[in-house]
């Protein structure tokens, strides 16, 4: 199944050292731009495929190859598989990359809860202006955070928040209780635990049960000087309701990772607000990021070759 690998990414020397050590057995090819994917496919017909993508080199490029002639495994470098489509399990095996950046996501998410809530954006902008502006800020310690999605990156982050001494509230699917989570709730309990949290943090995975998940009627059910943190997708959040919130104040602040359109476009009252963090849709990208996901790529297919099943997506509806 692993005789040809094409990689899908911008970088070779991320990994292609990687690629060579623990895939001796197989030919590795590398695509780095756009305009040579369909010729890799078309040329080289490979049976594997990993795929990183970003911004540069964007998902719906890499798309084709899950449905290409031969390949019969396509491993995302990511969590996020929306952009694929859907394929045929039966002809090709998708896994992806979940959790291998998780403990570096819930990192950047707290960065930006505590630089939120200790005003550090407002120091940012007093000290471009010369103002000494001294401020109280309110420990997250008596604070209760609400993290609507525990999974891999909301567990990390759960861990982290309890050190802090937060009270730390879960919602997730199975509402399967979690060792570093107060209380475990299913998603039907999302608009009662609103009122409670003191921060939001948002790392649901996207799909049509979460389209629009947080809309006008969650915003308004928060406390008033709420904090919201997105990191998973925008599409999870209605955007137009969200500004509203931040401009009416109803919300005190948000730390955005993920856009309903990316990248965010320069007119959008997003970029202006003072209350708001912006990062351009790179929250887990830790410096080796790529060669993570490599070594994710290498340890799955090792399994394989010892005869052990893949742990193969099930397609979207």
């Amino acid at each position: 199944m692993t005789s040809r690998i094409l990689a899908l990414h911008d970088t070779p020397a991320d990994f292609a050292d990687l690629l060579a050590q623990r895939c001796a057995d197989a030919e590795v090819r590398f695509a780095t731009r756009a305009e040579e994917v369909a010729s890799s496919l078309a040329g080289f017909r490979p049976t594997a495929v990993l795929s990183i993508k970003h911004s540069g080199f964007p998902g719906e490029v890499h798309a084709p190859a899950v449905h290409a002639p031969g390949v019969q495994w396509f491993h995302v470098g990511g969590s996020g598989f929306e952009h694929l489509g859907t394929w045929d399990p039966s002809v090709v095996q998708v896994t992806h990359s979940a959790g291998v950046l998780a403990p570096f996501l819930a990192e950047m998410t707290l960065a930006a809860m505590l630089s939120l809530a200790t005003g550090l954006p407002l120091y940012a902008r007093d000290q471009r202006e010369r103002a000494w502006r001294p401020r109280r800020f309110r420990s997250l310690a008596s604070q209760t955070l609400l993290i609507v999605g525990v999974g891999a990156t909301g567990g990390e982050l759960a861990h982290r928040a309890r050190a802090l001494g937060m009270t730390v509230l879960g919602i997730r699917a199975s509402a399967e209780p979690h060792p570093a989570v107060h209380a475990m709730h299913g998603p039907q309990s999302l608009r009662s635990l609103l009122p409670q949290a003191d921060i939001v943090s948002v790392h649901a995975r996207a799909g049509a049960a979460t389209r629009g998940l947080v809309g006008r009627d969650e915003f308004e059910a928060m406390k008033h000087g709420a904090l919201f943190l997105n990191s998973s997708r925008g599409a999870i959040v209605d955007e137009r309701a969200l500004i509203d919130a931040l401009q009416s104040r109803h919300l005190g602040g948000a730390w955005l990772d993920v856009f309903a359109v990316e990248p965010l476009p320069s007119e959008s009252p997003l970029w202006s607000l003072p209350n708001v963090l912006i990062t351009p849709h790179c929250a887990d990208q830790v410096t080796d990021f790529p060669r993570r996901f490599a070594q994710r790529f290498c340890d799955l297919r090792d399994a394989l070759l010892r005869g052990e099943p893949l742990p193969a997506l099930s397609p979207p509806d």
